[in-house]
């Protein structure tokens, strides 16, 4: 049913607090474009408030003093008539100076019994340096109960430093008056009733940036479309309403040379006046950017004072704008901008604008020159995300980019199938291609096969060896990655002593520092065989190192992550921290499920397995135990894995015999069984105690009852028995 939009203003209280702040200062500065709600806001504040309130709108005619300050004399009289007379009298007159009559007016001020607020709205109208220095003059002459408003569509020239410095000045922006979303959910849902829903709002406020009239337009937009949720997916610069009030409202005030500046820019979306002048082929962008910052028309100033960034909407507008004048230009604006950023090493930026070109040769370009970068500073999900993006026929014409991308697939986690893609079209590109392939593809695709291993513990030594091999000769910049997968596959092998040799020269190698992945996937390694043989502190080191590197590039969820999660689960568990342990296992665990059976799921499986058998968890180690050799029948040579979970299975028979054999000497008491539930959890004694209110003494004295009464010695055996016992529902377990 179509809706009638009504005039009824949204309350937003939010900007009355804001403006309240305000109370002591001298100038209340509200700057923003058309269509942000200055009036409205300034009206709503000024209603609400005991302060009496003179309110001009000012227009280009009153842009002479003396015809400014009779509007604001006048205005002031109307608040008690006398306030503003003598004023009046001075600027009626020839000869006096408008200095004379505001110190009148200034005086007629001080004679108010209470506040004054002094708004000038549409102040942007006001330009000539008399005006403007009349109102400086103003601001220092006015008493202490009277406050001067400004509404104006950009900063004016005031001595706007001084007062701030002075703490004089209160300002709200556009920012300050965007619509949040609860704001236009009122506007929308409360004010409208259209009945979205608040993913629709926020896409809304997303696509405006809270702009209100963008928002209102949307609400008459979307009044009369049969399929809401549809038009709101579509709203855009593009939108006629849109594009009439951008037109008639908007640009129609600037001049030519920064209008044609802030349509063609706003197709960049973030841009630096060098950028400008170089893309759009123009000169003098920077004094023309700063003028539109500074003047709230849509353009802000980033963080980084280089870089602008224009409005959202206003870059949907701008392109059909330019497109309709000259087809194709914005097209050809994001490839100038592409290869621009391309050339000054900004690869982000510019393969962003090599998408926005529909551009896949220079999008594949961008990424097969940067995979490597990408890859080393964590960005794996990037390289990937823009690989596969592109037409398979552009990965098979670049061999590097599709191994590499084969390798990032792997890193985040994707899983083996869509790794196996790239690696065939990896391998497709290299033999078909073998002009452009080299060394550095062998290597990667081998290196690749060797650390994911595959299932075949012999084929990714031999892929290891090869990895190595070719990195010595010709592919130094994958060589420390390559030896850290080839010291895997040799630990997977069952030969610790030269998988320790190999993964020590990865880390000792000159570039290790700057190589984090295969660095933090090497001390994994390391981690490892320094638990076997009982060291564990320089386990400990080789952990904390590797978390470190990955640290550093903040990609400790990724594939290599898991690896040094198990290496740092293993640690655990040799400290007799099984609860610690199992916390790092577990997180190993989520980050390998894959679709298929992987040698590593396997083996983060049977080290859960083994792990929980030990804290008492029987029934859930014989489920990882079940998951572990379920997927292990599926390889061809899982290598020490097996024999892995041969050792849990027959530990986890003896705990379960243990936990069969004899009754129960004497049931545990109400008290006793309260605290042995509490032992199946990662609780520390000092922590059940806490949890229930006792002394530590006294759930010592419980534990050393409820050992005796199931006739154990430890609380991984305690926990066993009380399960086959049917003294604990895992159901209501604290842990």
């Amino acid at each position: 049913m179509p809706c009638k939009p009504e005039q009824r203003v949204v309350p937003r209280p939010r900007l009355g607090e804001l403006l309240d702040q305000a109370a002591g200062a001298r100038l209340v500065l509200v700057a923003a474009p058309a269509g942000f709600g200055k009036t409205t806001a300034v009206s709503q504040w000024c209603a609400a408030g005991a302060a009496a309130v003179a309110w001009v709108t000012l227009d280009g005619g009153d842009n002479d003093p003396t015809r400014l300050w009779t509007y604001v004399a006048t205005a002031v009289d109307r608040i008690r008539q006398g306030l503003g007379r003598g004023a009046l009298q001075r600027l009626a007159r020839d000869g006096y100076a408008v200095d004379e009559a505001i110190d009148e007016l200034a005086n007629g001020l001080r004679a108010l019994d209470g506040s004054c607020r002094i708004v000038l709205d549409d102040a942007e109208a006001i330009t000539h340096h008399e005006c403007l220095a009349s109102l400086d003059h103003a601001l220092g002459r006015l008493p202490d109960n009277a406050q001067l408003v400004l509404l104006a569509r950009g900063l004016p020239d005031l001595r706007l430093a001084q007062l701030r410095a002075r703490g004089e000045l209160a300002e709200l922006q556009s920012s300050d008056l965007a619509f949040t979303s609860g704001e236009a959910d009122q506007l929308l849902n409360g004010r409208e009733r259209l009945g979205l829903d608040a993913a629709d709002v926020d896409i809304l406020v997303d696509r405006t940036e809270g702009w209100p009239a963008a928002l209102v337009l949307a609400a008459v937009a979307l009044c009369t479309a049969g399929d809401r949720r549809a038009a709101v997916r579509r709203f855009g610069g593009d939108q006629p309403l849109l594009v009439d009030y951008l037109g008639d409202e908007v640009l129609a005030s600037i001049d030519a040379d920064a209008r044609a500046l802030l349509l063609e820019s706003s197709i960049l979306g973030r841009f630096t006046a060098a950028m400008c002048d170089d893309v759009l082929a123009r000169a003098g962008s920077a004094d023309v950017l700063a003028g539109l910052a500074r003047d709230n028309l849509f353009v802000t100033r980033l963080e980084d004072a280089d870089w602008y960034r224009a409005h959202t909407l206003l870059a949907g507008y701008a392109r059909s704008r330019l497109d309709a004048a000259r087809p194709g230009t914005s097209v050809e604006i994001h490839r100038r901008a592409a290869e621009w950023l391309r050339s000054r090493r900004l690869p982000d930026l510019a393969i962003e604008h090599a998408r926005d070109a529909d551009d896949d040769e220079l999008v594949a370009d961008i990424a097969e020159e940067n995979h490597l970068a990408w890859v080393r500073r964590g960005r794996s999900r990037t390289l990937l995300r823009w690989a596969e993006a592109l037409p398979e026929r552009q990965l098979v014409e670049r061999p590097r980019l599709a191994a590499a991308a084969a390798l990032a697939a792997t890193l985040v986690g994707q899983g083996t199938l869509p790794r196996r893609r790239l690696l065939r079209i990896a391998e497709l590109a290299r033999t078909s291609r073998r002009q452009t392939a080299d060394a550095y593809v062998e290597a990667l695709i081998s290196m690749t096969r060797s650390g994911t291993v595959e299932g075949d513990v012999g084929a990714a030594l031999a892929g290891g060896r090869r990895a190595v091999e070719l990195s010595e000769r010709e592919a130094d910049e994958i060589r420390v990655a390559a030896l850290a997968g080839y010291a895997q596959a040799l630990y997977f092998a069952g030969d610790a002593d030269q998988a320790w040799t190999v993964a020590t020269q990865a880390i000792e190698h000159p570039a290790a520092g700057q190589r984090p992945l295969g660095h933090a996937f090497a001390r994994s390694v390391l981690a490892l065989i320094a638990v076997e043989h009982g060291r564990l502190a320089l386990a400990e080191t080789h952990v904390q190192r590797a978390r470190e590197a990955l640290r550093g590039i903040g990609s400790s969820r990724c594939w290599v992550g898991a690896t040094v999660a198990a290496a740092a689960g293993c640690l655990r568990a040799a400290e007799a921290d099984l609860a610690g342990a199992e916390r790092e296992l577990s997180a190993a665990e989520h980050l390998f499920r894959d679709e298929v059976a992987t040698l590593h799921h396997a083996w983060l499986l049977a080290l859960l397995a083994q792990v929980r058998c030990r804290r008492g968890r029987l029934q859930a180690a014989a489920d990882d135990l079940v998951g572990s050799r379920a997927e292990l029948a599926d390889l061809a040579d899982p290598g020490r894995v097996g024999r892995l979970a041969d050792d849990v299975a027959a530990e986890l028979g003896r705990a379960g015999a243990r936990a069969r054999s004899g009754d129960l000497l004497e049931p545990p008491s109400k008290a006793e069984l309260v605290v042995l539930r509490m032992l199946d959890s990662d609780l520390s004694i000092s922590q059940i105690a806490e949890r229930l209110h006792l002394s530590t003494n006294t759930v010592k004295s419980h534990i050393r009852a409820v050992y005796r009464k199931l006739g154990v010695t430890n609380r991984a055996d305690a926990v066993s028995r009380a399960c086959s016992c049917g003294l604990l529902d895992r159901s209501q377990s604290p842990g």
